[in-house]
């Protein structure tokens, strides 16, 4: 299996719940050593509904060095914190 689809089956477990607020989560790339991710919405999203982008950074970490494994990156791309 590709590391786009260890990381892409990992972040299954997770959509649920975000697009249970109108958001998801995106592979933008995946190497064997770099993961990055992105946090997507819309107008219809509930930005407040979603944990903070530190307790979702840890989360997406976590799932993704259990699921894929040695990982030295993990980049997440959260819309909140672009200004």
């Amino acid at each position: 299996m590709s590391v786009q689809a260890d990381v892409e089956k990992a972040l299954d477990g997770l959509r649920q719940g975000f697009q249970a607020d109108g958001a998801d989560l995106a592979i933008v790339s995946a190497t064997e050593s770099k993961v990055t991710v992105r946090l997507i919405g819309s107008d219809e999203t509930c930005w407040d509904c979603i944990v903070s982008p530190d307790q979702l950074r840890a989360v997406v970490g976590s799932v993704l060095r259990r699921s894929v494994g040695a990982l030295e990156t993990i980049d997440l791309i959260d819309p909140r914190e672009v200004s």
